[in-house]
């Protein structure tokens, strides 16, 4: 359910944690890496994500403009916070490598929990706080 990405990013996580640990992380350290990509993707920062803004988010992320993000391309365009890798890894649903647009926009439907076209800071947060505990759930440790 949660295979989107925030970069998502949604793109955009490096900070809070060192290289690899396999200490569970803190709500604090989760909610940070949260701010960090939601401040990377509302651009005109008005506390709100309209889909065009996750839009520009893909776009500025696909560096190579082939409709889809590398880990490496997530990673250069993407907000910097300690989840990031097992982020990409879990929006990476077919496991390819990639992250296309569509999975992206998929994200955003399925935070956009009240259908009103603009997700919230609490509906991104819920989303982004999901998708990482989920990332930790299947990957079980931060990578390097």
């Amino acid at each position: 359910m949660y295979y989107i990405s925030a970069l998502i990013l949604l793109l955009s996580v490096g900070a809070s944690f060192g290289q690899t640990t396999h200490a569970t992380p803190s709500h604090q350290q989760i909610y940070a890496a949260t701010d960090i990509a939601f401040k990377h993707i509302d651009r005109n920062n008005d506390g709100i994500i309209q889909e065009r803004e996750l839009e520009q988010a893909f776009i500025h992320a696909d560096a190579n403009h082939d409709g889809r993000i590398s880990e490496k391309e997530y990673e250069m365009g993407g907000s910097n916070h300690a989840f990031r890798q097992m982020v990409f890894l879990e929006m990476d649903n077919d496991g390819d490598g990639f992250v296309d647009e569509s999975t992206l926009l998929g994200q955003y439907s399925i935070m956009n929990t009240n259908n009103d076209l603009i997700v919230s800071r609490a509906e991104f947060d819920k989303f982004y706080t999901a998708l990482i505990e989920n990332a930790l759930q299947h990957h079980g440790y931060l990578l390097g």
